[in-house]
């Protein structure tokens, strides 16, 4: 990393301090009421602000940051926090960044801090956002309402029900289990469902993702290989699994790694079985930047033996130009999207 990249990447420990600190001077009393933890959680945040402004500057793309904002005024209003009080972190970033960066870099920073403060403040709070490449199945609320409750083996024999129906295991999967997922997603972006809840539906899901594997069919072997990860962080591994099953069951040989990787793990795993295409999966926009770095260590270490990379994931969708933003060679939507470019 050089140039303001690295610039800006040298500000990270210390900017984190002073945001949090001033945030904290600024509101204080208010705050107080959340205890050491929320200053815990608040610093971790400025770290999520953090990475995600240096995708958007490494990138020349603000509108990630924009998004982000918008994304994190609605989970914080949900639980109570006011927008000013985001709106105040941004601020605090932008003048400790403007003391510590030389230009061009520092007009850059405090340009996409003011985009972002200017959605906040002017945007509605969003809709649900749930991708919509291919139509959900009808049976979707209804199985969404199954795993919320942990009801397995009814939520298991709608499953079912859709493969015996003609469809394919990706099929059913994108169809029907992703966005129902969504969902699940949303409900507790808007504080509307507990941790716990969004834990218990995301399990029963990888265990009726399991049980369908058994029903699928396979085709036969096509002489590739593919390995597949989620970024270092990211701990939402259903849709890796769904991935990972589609180009099981099209006949390729498989390495589905799980969540929250290791830079350095990924790369030895990709020496061992050489692998002809990476997919990457990002879930929250702060792993945007991980991704972004974990590409450039890949390609700078291995050269012409990288395997083709390719990213997806709900952080991904609706970002302009992904692929430029993380250095990938492609992007998919989802599991029947990749399958039908390979």
């Amino acid at each position: 990393m050089n140039g303001p990249d690295a610039d800006l990447a040298a500000c990270r420990e210390g900017c984190g301090n002073a945001t949090t600190q001033a945030i904290y001077k600024r509101f204080d009393a208010e705050l107080q009421r959340f205890g050491a933890r929320g200053r815990q959680v608040c610093r971790q945040d400025v770290d999520h602000h953090f990475e995600t402004l240096m995708a958007a500057l490494s990138s020349n793309i603000a509108e990630v940051f924009v998004q982000y904002a918008l994304w994190l005024k609605d989970v914080l209003s949900s639980r109570g926090v006011p927008t000013t009080h985001l709106v105040f972190s941004f601020e605090a970033m932008s003048n400790y960044l403007q003391a510590q960066l030389a230009e061009p870099t520092a007009s850059r920073v405090r340009a996409i801090l003011t985009l972002a403060q200017t959605a906040i403040t002017s945007h509605a709070l969003p809709a649900l956002f749930e991708p919509n490449r291919v139509p959900a199945l009808e049976q979707t609320d209804r199985f969404q309402a199954l795993i919320l409750q942990g009801h397995n083996k009814p939520a298991m024999a709608v499953m079912q029900a859709a493969m015996t129906d003609g469809l394919t295991l990706t099929q059913a999967a994108v169809r029907l289990v992703q966005p129902a997922l969504y969902r699940v997603g949303h409900l507790w972006q808007k504080s509307r469902i507990s941790v716990s809840q969004e834990h218990l539906a995301t399990a029963v899901s990888q265990n009726i993702l399991a049980g369908a594997y058994l029903q699928a069919s396979f085709a036969p072997p096509v002489g590739k290989s593919a390995m597949f990860a989620c970024v270092e962080g990211g701990f939402h591994g259903v849709g890796l699994q769904i991935l990972a099953d589609a180009f099981d069951t099209a006949g390729w040989e498989v390495f589905n790694l799980g969540t929250n990787l290791p830079q350095r793990d990924l790369l030895r795993q990709i020496d061992a079985h050489r692998p002809n295409m990476l997919g990457l999966s990002i879930s929250l926009p702060g792993q945007l930047a991980v991704a972004r770095e974990t590409i450039e260590m890949m390609r700078a270490e291995m050269g012409s033996s990288c395997p083709e990379i390719w990213v997806g994931g709900l952080a991904t969708m609706g970002v302009p130009q992904v692929t430029r933003l993380t250095k990938a060679d492609a992007w998919a939507a989802d599991a029947l999207h990749a399958l039908e470019q390979r």
